[in-house]
């Protein structure tokens, strides 16, 4: 696993060089969690790693606020170009968290923490339980 220092470096270039590399179209998991938070009532949601955006605009879609989590400024400003600027996207590494008190009533992480090692992964897990 890259240390800490080369991971916004390799995510910064991916997001520049192939800016919305995965489309606009929600993963399959993103459309099954909004059925679920929606029989849940739940209202706001943390994604870490959020990305552009594009799993995001289907839970803001139906009504539920989104904050988010990105390591590349890259993407942000593409989420804000595409879905606009209205969403809060914490600019740093989940490895961070956390990023404010908020309780949310959900989190969807999507392809993220196998990118982590061991320790990050347990304090994603712990950090996302605690919000």
């Amino acid at each position: 696993m890259a240390d800490e220092t080369e991971k916004p470096e390799f995510w910064e270039k991916s997001f520049t060089e192939k800016q919305e590399m995965w489309g606009f179209n929600p993963a399959g998991s993103a459309v099954l969690t909004k059925d679920f938070f929606l029989t849940h009532e739940v209202e706001n949601i943390l994604i870490p790693g959020i990305g552009y955006g594009r799993n995001a605009q289907i839970f803001r879609d139906n009504g539920i606020a989104v904050t988010g989590i990105e390591i590349s400024k890259t993407a942000i400003e593409l989420a804000r170009k595409h879905y606009g600027p209205e969403m809060t996207i914490y600019h740093g590494s989940v490895t961070n968290m956390p990023f404010d008190k908020t309780l949310y009533d959900g989190i969807f992480c999507y392809a993220l923490i196998h990118l982590l090692d061991s320790n990050e992964r347990a304090k994603l897990i712990r950090d996302c339980y605690n919000h």
